[in-house]
């Protein structure tokens, strides 16, 4: 009788079974020495490279979300993270000054700021204080503050602006006020600075605009206020726009009107 199992498989005699065996070792010997070769570990390393570059992408779409600020605090800190000079290079001639912009926009992160990151602003205006010694040295710069009289005048008018608006009763007449003490610091202050008590004067109007609730909220001691801040950095243009807002918005009368035009006019 012929035998049907035989006739069915492939690998039936003993030798066959064992010359099965032998290429299958083989097999798994290759797999294990590509596995351990230099071209096979750099194939196993780029494909992982490759999924760890596509997390990082995916990080830094996270990393980029940056939501719309909702907090007095989170909009101070966005106006004035945008006075910020970037990339300074400490070989140019206004470095110095770019430094000290720096320090005094992260000191006033550091007072009106949101209060979980006041250590970093801290650090960050303790960095630039340092780059300013740096480049000039601690005597020169004290000398500077006792001969110039423009120097006494900053140190003055500086201690009339008031830290912490956002915890203040009144958070857009304190910014107003700030606004105010920066406008003359930018007629009576150093000439290296006015520039940057401009727009710190700017800022702080955007500021108290940006958190009074109500555009009807605006008192006749906050449109002077503006009016005079305005006039201060010699922006009359902006005064008059400011104040026909004001008169289609309001009902400040006529003598009012006419007396901040003639502010204005002054």
């Amino acid at each position: 009788m012929k035998n049907t199992n035989c006739e069915n498989c492939y690998i039936c005699s003993r030798k066959q079974k064992i010359w099965a065996w032998v290429l299958l070792a083989g097999i798994f010997g290759c797999g294990v020495m590509t596995g351990l070769s230099p071209v096979g570990h750099k194939i196993v390393n780029a494909t992982d490279s490759a999924v760890k570059g596509e997390v990082k992408e995916e990080e830094k779409v996270v990393e980029i979300v940056d939501p719309e600020p909702q907090t007095p605090c989170q909009i101070n800190e966005k106006v004035l993270k945008t006075r910020l000079a970037r990339n300074i290079d400490d070989t140019h001639p206004g470095a110095f000054n770019a430094h000290q912009s720096n320090m005094l926009i992260y000191k006033r992160l550091f007072n009106t700021g949101c209060v979980e990151n006041r250590d970093y602003f801290s650090e960050m205006a303790s960095n630039e204080r340092i780059y300013m010694d740096a480049l000039t040295g601690i005597q020169k710069k004290n000398n500077e503050s006792v001969e110039r009289p423009c120097r006494e005048i900053e140190s003055a008018l500086s201690r009339r602006i008031i830290s912490g608006c956002d915890t203040n009763q009144y958070v857009s007449e304190c910014h107003l006020n700030n606004a105010e003490v920066y406008s003359k610091l930018a007629e009576d202050g150093c000439e290296e600075n006015v520039e940057l008590y401009r727009k710190n004067a700017l800022d702080e109007l955007q500021i108290a605009d940006g958190v009074r609730i109500n555009a009807s909220d605006v008192n006749p001691r906050e449109v002077r206020s503006t009016i005079n801040t305005y006039k201060k950095l010699q922006m009359q243009n902006e005064a008059r726009r400011y104040l026909n807002k004001i008169e289609k918005m309001l009902d400040p009368g006529i003598d009012f009107i006419m007396e901040l035009q003639k502010v204005i006019e002054e």
